[in-house]
């Protein structure tokens, strides 16, 4: 044998008990789901049970929808309700204090802040004067 690594395809690599059974156990959530006949998985069953190569696993089980589902992309907390909030009672309390100007100020700085950060018009107020507006993806 070679000392050399080779540049084997994943199709023709070894497979082992694990993926003997995790294919065994999706194919009897496809007969579960209807998509296969108890004869049907029996014999799929026993390929999958005398398979070397993960080509042979992926042959019994091509015919099928993947079970694999794709997570939804995690969508992050939309800050505006809760920066109105915090906004609102920092306002409330300082007029408690009497003191209701500095939130103000506040309040205006973190919106500018924020649509600047977005891209909004407000960008436009940070770019040199004299430079021209980038275009979109740019």
């Amino acid at each position: 044998m070679s000392a050399r690594p080779s540049r084997r395809s994943p199709e023709l690599l070894r497979v082992g008990d694990r993926e003997r059974a995790e294919t065994a156990d999706r194919l009897s959530a496809h007969a579960a789901a209807g998509r296969l006949s108890i004869d049907e998985l029996e014999q799929r069953l026993e390929a999958v049970h005398s398979a070397v190569l993960a080509r042979d696993l992926h042959a019994v089980e091509a015919d099928l929808p993947s079970t694999v589902r794709r997570p939804k992309p995690h969508r992050p907390a939309p800050l505006l309700p809760i920066a109105i909030a915090a906004l609102l009672a920092a306002v409330l309390a300082t007029i408690a204090a009497g003191h209701p100007i500095p939130p103000l100020f506040i309040a205006a700085v973190l919106l500018w802040r924020a649509g600047a950060h977005r891209g909004g018009r407000t960008a436009d107020l940070l770019r040199p004067l004299g430079e021209p507006r980038p275009r979109n993806g740019a």
